[in-house]
């Protein structure tokens, strides 16, 4: 069966737990944005008892644990424990997530090097899936789980990597910023629960920061993200950027190393296309990246410590605008 792109979000709050809309609200806003799927995540505690459509939507079941350790989102099954959970040790959540394992649920590390709210022990012991290395908005936190991510894809781990807009609210009213920021972009061969979580295992999963915002797509002849290639003499990969903003940087890495690298200076892309070889076996996969530059840095800095609770005093990070998940070389 051809796969399809679907946007969704995989981390979203009601007011069940700490967010500011009913399920029904929520759905609703999701619908607006353009949204294929969600998953509905409240904290200890099951919004969605079992996964439905709305109109044409995917509402996917899940939920947040939460302790003050460490937060896990569960797909896609229903948790085979009731609140309140006990999270104290490392082994609390390697048992809580065996259960959630053997009852078919996908499971999500969720932001685990967030200053206000990751986890306060080793988490490269715990099992996952997939991680969740965009949290809300761009911010440096996220820059420290994707380097977390990346060095478990040097070790050879194939943990996918996903994004979650973690939507309890939108602060500033009357806008849509913090709903489905960022954006999941599953490459799967149908808009079912079944076809979307295996897609995500999977690796097949593009984070953007908005559902029609700027769109990688990595290809090695009829391989896609996820899958496993022979590495031959002279093999490429193909990418294909779609709305490529003015100052914004293409890499694309050949496991630790930028094989590739291409700054859009002051123009903007709606298409580029452009190949580049592979080195190495190991994995390839692309970011598009920018800088906060003059008095929008230091006024982001500052918003970062006020809101996000970040200690960070130095200069920000390049951030993400999109990434891929890799495509594997043997």
């Amino acid at each position: 069966m051809e796969r399809k792109w679907f946007k969704g979000d995989t981390h979203l709050h009601t007011v069940n737990s700490d967010g500011s809309l009913t399920k029904g609200q929520l759905v609703e806003y999701c619908k607006k944005q353009g949204l294929d799927f969600i998953i509905i995540t409240d904290h200890n505690y099951n919004s969605v008892q079992e996964s439905y459509y709305d109109g044409d939507m995917l509402v996917i079941q899940g939920q947040e644990i939460t302790g003050d350790n460490g937060h896990v989102n569960i797909w896609g099954a229903k948790v085979p424990a009731e609140p309140p959970y006990t999270l104290d040790t490392p082994e609390d959540y390697k048992k809580i997530i065996e259960q959630c394992r053997d009852a078919g649920a996908v499971i999500s590390l969720n932001h685990p090097f967030c200053s206000m709210c990751g986890f306060r022990f080793d988490i490269d012991r715990l099992y996952c899936d997939c991680v969740e290395v965009w949290n809300t908005i761009q911010h440096t936190d996220n820059m420290k789980n994707r380097d977390w991510w990346v060095n478990q894809l040097l070790g050879g781990k194939r943990i996918a990597a996903v994004g979650g807009s973690d939507f309890h609210r939108e602060y500033i009213p009357h806008t849509k910023l913090l709903i489905a920021s960022p954006t999941t972009m599953v490459l799967a061969e149908e808009n079912t629960p079944a076809a979307i979580l295996k897609a995500i295992c999977e690796g097949r999963s593009v984070i953007t920061n908005k559902p029609n915002s700027t769109m990688i797509e990595l290809t090695c002849g009829s391989a896609v993200i996820g899958d496993c290639v022979k590495l031959k003499n002279n093999t490429t990969v193909d990418v294909r950027i779609s709305k490529l903003m003015p100052f914004h940087t293409v890499t694309v890495y050949n496991n630790r190393t930028p094989v590739f690298s291409f700054c859009s200076g002051a123009k903007y892309y709606k298409n580029i296309y452009f190949n580049s070889n592979v080195y190495e076996k190991g994995f390839v996969r692309v970011e598009v990246t920018y800088n906060y530059t003059g008095p929008v840095k230091e006024l982001y800095k500052t918003a970062e410590r006020k809101f996000l609770g970040s200690k960070n005093k130095s200069n920000l990070p390049p951030f993400i605008r999109a990434f891929t998940n890799p495509i594997w070389f043997e």
